[in-house]
């Protein structure tokens, strides 16, 4: 039963970021959608080759530091529930990917899409600490990247994915 379990919250997970990132990237229908359409470029905005405003590159970083606190109390509080994931007890479970189901904020996060990979290297570079927090938040950015777990990841910690993320871009 515990893989059952598994295998539905992976299944869930997956759907959930397929869903998220399609509303982000505008895809799919728009019926009924309260998000408005894009609008029309005008002789105010920054163009495409620009880089991007500062303000907008600093609010997609607040954004990554707040949704990562917010996913670390949402593992805390399954702890303090006594949640079991794969029939281990969270906080005990040594595989950083049983944690991602466990707080809804993943997904938001890997919803931001490519814009917020800049924002997420930054996030675990100016991180003291290198365990689960940074790790998630790397596991969110090789999602958004195309990577998906044991497809041949290169990085074995979240430190390491942001200093090969800022070393490629």
């Amino acid at each position: 039963m515990s893989k059952l379990i598994r295998v539905v919250l992976v299944t869930s997970l997956l759907v959930t970021t397929i869903a998220a990132t399609a509303i982000a990237t505008g895809c799919g229908s728009s019926a009924g959608s309260a998000t408005p359409p894009p609008a029309t470029p005008t002789a105010t905005k920054s163009s495409p080759t620009q880089p991007e405003p500062t303000a907008t590159k600093q609010s997609v970083r607040a954004e990554v530091h707040k949704d990562a606190a917010r996913m670390m109390a949402d593992i805390k509080a399954a702890e303090d529930r006594g949640d079991v994931i794969d029939g281990t007890p969270v906080g005990q479970s040594d595989n950083p990917y049983d944690y991602v189901g466990v707080s809804p904020v993943f997904v938001k996060i890997v919803a931001l899409g490519k814009p917020a990979l800049p924002a997420i290297a930054a996030e675990i570079t100016a991180s003291k600490g290198d365990g689960l927090r940074e790790y998630l938040l790397a596991a969110a950015g090789a999602q958004i990247s195309g990577d998906t777990p044991g497809s041949g990841q290169s990085w074995s910690s979240g430190k390491e994915w942001a200093k090969r993320y800022l070393q490629e871009h």
